[in-house]
C-alpha cells in the first residue's frame, strides 16, 4: 500500500463511516508512520487515536491474523488437498480458478453461522474479555464429506457443505 492509497483510503473509506470515536490499530507498515497527513484529513470533530502493532508480532496480536485468516487459509488448502487426493481435473493454480476459490470462501465466511468468528479473534488477541462461541468454518464445511453427493444415485462430487443453507454445492463450476 502506497502513502498516497493510505491517505484516500482513510479520507474516502475511513473517516466517512466514523462518528465520534475512531481506533486504527495498523500494523508497523511503514506506509503508516506518517501520522500528521492522516490528522490534517481527519474531521475536526472525530476523536481518532492509531495504534501501531509492532513489528514481527502481527500474526500474534492483530484478530484477524490470529483466528480468521488462518482459518480461512486453512479451508483454501483443504480444497486444494481435496482436488488432488481425489485426482480431480482442476488446476488449482490458475487465476481464474483462485479467483472461483476465493469468491466460494469469502461467500461462506459471510454466513451469519461464523459471525462469531470475529468476536472470538478480538477475545484472542487479548482485546476483548467477551468470550464467545464460534462455529469453525472448516469444520462445519468439511464434516462428513467424502467427496460424493449425498443423495442416492448421484455421482457428482461435492465440495463442502454451505455455511448458509446446510446443502452440498457441487465441485462442477470449477471444472
Amino acid at each position: 500500500m502506497t502513502k498516497k492509497l493510505y491517505l484516500e483510503w482513510s479520507e474516502k473509506v475511513l473517516f466517512p463511516h466514523m462518528e465520534d470515536r475512531c481506533i486504527l490499530l495498523a500494523d508497523s507498515w511503514k506506509t503508516f508512520t506518517d501520522q500528521d497527513a492522516v490528522i490534517e484529513l481527519k474531521p475536526e470533530e472525530l476523536q481518532y487515536e492509531m495504534i501501531t502493532i509492532p513489528s514481527k508480532v502481527t500474526g500474534s496480536i492483530q484478530p484477524l491474523d490470529v483466528l480468521c485468516f488462518r482459518m480461512y487459509k486453512g479451508c483454501f488448502k483443504k480444497i486444494s488437498n481435496f482436488v488432488f487426493v481425489n485426482d480431480i481435473p482442476v488446476h488449482v493454480h490458475h487465476r481464474d480458478v483462485i479467483l472461483k476459490l476465493h469468491s466460494l470462501l469469502y461467500q461462506q465466511f459471510q454466513s451469519p453461522r461464523f459471525e462469531n468468528l470475529i468476536v472470538r479473534a478480538w477475545f484472542k488477541s487479548g482485546y476483548t474479555d467477551e468470550r464467545v462461541q464460534y462455529v469453525n468454518p472448516a469444520s462445519f464445511m468439511f464434516k462428513k464429506l467424502n467427496g460424493r453427493c449425498i443423495h442416492n444415485n448421484c455421482k457428482n462430487t461435492v465440495l463442502l457443505v454451505c455455511g448458509l443453507c446446510k446443502r452440498s454445492p457441487l465441485f462442477s463450476p470449477f471444472l
